[in-house]
Order: structure tokens, then sequence, then C-alpha cells
């Protein structure tokens, strides 16, 4: 029988978890009305080094958004969201860091890569920050938390609940294995429409991100 030693804190005391979800929302959303540009947040793994071809690839990114006038944002964590929170700094535009407090292995980068920060504790009312107000969602290759993230995000566009932006996975080594299988099971069975596939962009350049967002 479960016991429930995490989950009762938060079941245990309705009115402590509905109070402190509402003041991460607000707290959430008053740090994106403090940023004037348009933003784009990036997702993808916190375990690959800042030498790696995908964190060189990310942190590209950034600079060339950053130039092109666009806020960069992420998850606030080591590996892809360091180097793109790198990228913005270098640029010069707002970088924010948007952290999970709870977990420790997304702790550690330091605050001058950030103008605007916040760490969650829910990480549902994360994943609401740090797409609502953003005009495109990058993904690099990452584990279950990036695919949690991408695949949130095209369920609440598929219907209708949010609007539609730019969806764009970076590195068609890594993607198009699960896209295929998505297709090949998903879509030819009718549990997915294959328009709705249509709203995830796989590519591998620079150029290529920042096409597609334009």
């Amino acid at each position: 029988m479960v016991q429930f030693e995490k989950n009762r804190k938060y079941f245990g005391n309705s009115e402590l978890t509905a109070d402190k979800v509402e003041k991460e929302v607000e707290a959430g959303l008053e740090l994106l009305e403090g940023v004037e540009h348009k933003i784009v947040s990036v997702f993808g793994s916190h375990s690959i080094g800042d030498d790696e071809e995908f964190s060189i690839h990310a942190k590209e990114l950034a600079k060339t958004l950053g130039k092109k006038g666009y806020a960069l944002c992420s998850g606030g964590g080591p590996g892809i969201m360091k180097a793109v929170n790198s990228g913005a700094t270098e640029a010069g535009v707002p970088s924010i860091g948007l952290k999970e407090a709870l977990l420790q292995g997304e702790q550690g980068v330091g605050d001058e890569l950030f103008t605007h920060q916040y760490g969650f504790e829910f990480m549902f009312v994360r994943r609401f920050v740090l797409a609502i107000k953003s005009h495109a969602l990058v993904f690099y290759p990452g584990g279950f938390g990036t695919l949690n993230e991408l695949f949130e995000y095209v369920v609440l566009m598929q219907t209708n609940i949010l609007d539609k932006v730019p969806m764009i996975c970076v590195g068609r080594e890594f993607w198009e294995g699960m896209f295929s299988w998505v297709e090949e099971k998903m879509v030819s069975q009718g549990f997915v429409k294959k328009e709705h596939l249509d709203l995830i962009t796989v590519v591998d350049t620079v150029e290529e991100v920042i096409e597609k967002i334009k």
C-alpha cells in the first residue's frame, strides 16, 4: 500500500498548497511582464557538457536570436539551458532562467547569466510560465523532462487551449526515429491527426531554426 510520504505534504494541506501555487503563478507572470522583448524558450538536457555539439549549437542560436532582438528563456539549469543563457548574456538581451528549486541536478548556474530568474517548487507552474508568453519553443535532445515539456505543449496547441507558435526540434538524427514511430503507430491508427504532428518541425541548423521562427 502506498504511504504517500512525499505526496501527503500537498494533499494533506490543500489550502497551503493552493496558496503556494497562486504565489508561484503570480511571480512568474510578473517576471514575464517585465520583459519587453519577444521571448524564445529553449529546452533540452541538463547533463550535456559546455563543449558538446548541442551546447555549442544552443549558445550560437541564442546569440543569433539575441542579435535579432529576442529575449531567451530556459529552465535555468546547466547543459543546454546554461548554453542558452550564456548566449543571451553575450548578446546583451534579457536572459531568463525559470528554475526548478527541488531538482539538485539543475542547480549551480551562476546568477551572472540571468537578468531575470525565479525558482519554482511546482513543475507544472514552471512549464506554464516557460511557454505562456513565448513566440517560439525550441527543443534540443534531452530526457523524460524534455519530452514531457514537448508533448504537453503539443497537446495544449492541438486542443486550441494555447495559441499555436513554432515548435522546433533540433537534431534530425535524434528526433526522427521517435516521430517516425508516432506516425507509424499513432497517426496510422487514428490516435493522432497528421496535421497535429505537423505542429512540430525537425531541423538541424541554426539558420533553419531562425527561418522557422520568422
